[in-house]
């Protein structure tokens, strides 16, 4: 049944594996507790999300629903490298639609199945999810910052530097194929005032066939930023 499932989410049909597994899920507090279900679960949310516009409730419902199922699995097997990954995945999705405080918190538990991941595997969304980590929290604001060392002791740090040396190692393994990760890559040359090395990797953005709407909002954004920076 597993194997039916994977095969449904390589044809990138979420809704279809969701609709197969939330009964199971449903069904007994033995399946609530059975790894294989809950990260399954989790990748079918994350799965759905991705046809959704940022701005549809449902989008950060659906991603709400997938963490849980991730962190539960994580509660039951901290050192599979799937569970991570797909525990990695959804909290870093969740972090777009949480406040200040919240996202501060949760970006430690991100971060913390992210370099548990990486260090199992090494795998390009990994690389790309760090970056967008280090890049969300070198932009973070004075009083953010402030925020931040109320909360912890050590508070998070990370240089756009960093988040340009991941989303350059995804570029390596999957030269020229990823909007998102190549948008990000123009936003740290921008952040740098490297105009011209952002404008050549929006360029390379602008080209791509976007796949779905998370790909999309990443293909508008990246023409708005070289209709800015283009000389």
């Amino acid at each position: 049944q597993f194997q039916k499932l994977d095969e449904l989410h390589e044809e990138d049909k979420g809704q279809e594996c969701y609709d197969i597994l939330k009964p199971l899920y449903d069904g007994s507090d033995a399946n609530k507790q059975n790894i294989e279900i809950l990260w399954r679960l989790a990748r079918a949310c994350y799965a759905i999300s991705k046809y959704l516009e940022s701005k549809n409730p449902k989008k950060k419902e659906i991603i709400a629903e997938g963490q849980q199922y991730a962190v539960q699995a994580y509660g039951i097997d901290p050192d599979n490298f799937v569970v991570l990954k797909w525990a990695a995945v959804l909290t870093g999705q969740l972090t777009d639609y949480l406040g200040t405080k919240e996202k501060i918190e949760q970006g430690y538990h991100f971060k913390n199945y992210l370099d548990k991941a990486l260090a199992i595997k090494s795998e390009y969304s990994l690389y790309h999810m760090r970056g967008r980590f280090a890049f969300s929290v070198a932009s973070l604001s004075w009083l953010e910052r402030k925020l931040a060392s109320t909360l912890f002791a050590t508070p998070p740090t990370a240089t756009f530097d960093e988040a340009l040396a991941d989303f350059l190692e995804v570029e390596k393994m999957r030269p020229s194929q990823w909007i998102e990760n190549l948008w990000y890559i123009g936003r740290c040359y921008i952040e740098k005032k490297n105009y011209d090395k952002a404008v050549e990797y929006l360029k390379q953005a602008v080209s791509i066939e976007p796949d779905d709407d998370t790909e999309k909002e990443a293909l508008e954004a990246s023409q708005a930023l070289l209709k800015k920076y283009s000389k």
